[in-house]
C-alpha cells in the first residue's frame, strides 16, 4: 500500500454489501428516497447506485462505511433495512460478491467535496490500476450516496464514484490512483479478512 499517503483510519468486523433490487418500474428518486429514510440517529446509510444500460430501475449495493466519529453501522442494521425493503416495498435482496474476488472498493470520482471540482471518469481509474500492475480487476461505474440524520434531518449526499473488485493485491494500487484522483478518503471491504476499513490521506 501506498503507506505514505494514506493510512487506516477505521475498521469494522465483518463484510456485508448485498444488491438490493427495487421493483421494475421504480424511479432512482423514489428508491433513493426509499433507501435514505431507513437511516436513523444512530445508522448512517450509504449505497452505490448502479444505473444498468437495459434498465431504467437503479439497483444499490449497501456499503459499510466506517468513521472515526460514527463507528459503522452494524451488520444487523444493515440486514434489518434490507429486510423491511424487500417485506414492505417488494425489493429483491440478492447476495453480491465472488469468492474468488473478495475485495471490493469504494471509491470517489470527484476531487475534494466541492461540487464543482474535477471529476474523473471510470476507464481513468482502469487505466491507472492497469499501469500500477493490477490484474483481474472490474471497475463499476456507479454514483455514491450518503443518507444521515444531521441537525434533525435526513440529509442525502452524493457524488460519482467506482466499486472495484478484485484481489487483496489491488489495494496498494488503489492507494496510488485514489492520490493521483485526489481523494481523501476510501472504503475497503475484504471478505478473507472478513473486515471493512476506511484508509484517509495523513
Amino acid at each position: 500500500m501506498n503507506a505514505s499517503t494514506y493510512e487506516e483510519v477505521a475498521s469494522t468486523p465483518g463484510v456485508y454489501q448485498p444488491l438490493l433490487v427495487p421493483p421494475a418500474g421504480t424511479s432512482r428518486v423514489d428508491a433513493v428516497r426509499l433507501l435514505a429514510a431507513a437511516c436513523t440517529p444512530q445508522v448512517t446509510v450509504t449505497a452505490a447506485i448502479h444505473q444498468p444500460s437495459h434498465s431504467t430501475t437503479a439497483r444499490f449495493t449497501l456499503i459499510r462505511d466506517p468513521s472515526v466519529s460514527d463507528g459503522a453501522p452494524g451488520i444487523d442494521d444493515y440486514t434489518a433495512i434490507a429486510t423491511s425493503l424487500k417485506e414492505n416495498h417488494g425489493w429483491r435482496v440478492l447476495e453480491a460478491g465472488d469468492g474468488s474476488l473478495p475485495v471490493t472498493v469504494m471509491l470517489g470520482l470527484r476531487e475534494g467535496y466541492v461540487p464543482g471540482s474535477p471529476v474523473h471518469d471510470a476507464a481513468e481509474v482502469l487505466s491507472l490500476l492497469w499501469f500500477h500492475s493490477a490484474s483481474g480487476v472490474f471497475v463499476n461505474r456507479v454514483h455514491l450516496m450518503c443518507a444521515r440524520h444531521l441537525d434533525g434531518d435526513v440529509r442525502v449526499h452524493d457524488k460519482p464514484g467506482v466499486l472495484i473488485v478484485g484481489d487483496a493485491a489491488i489495494v496498494p494500487a488503489v492507494a496510488s490512483v485514489a492520490d493521483r484522483l485526489a481523494q481523501h478518503r476510501f472504503v475497503v471491504a475484504d471478505r478473507d479478512e472478513n473486515r471493512t476499513y476506511a484508509l484517509r490521506r495523513r
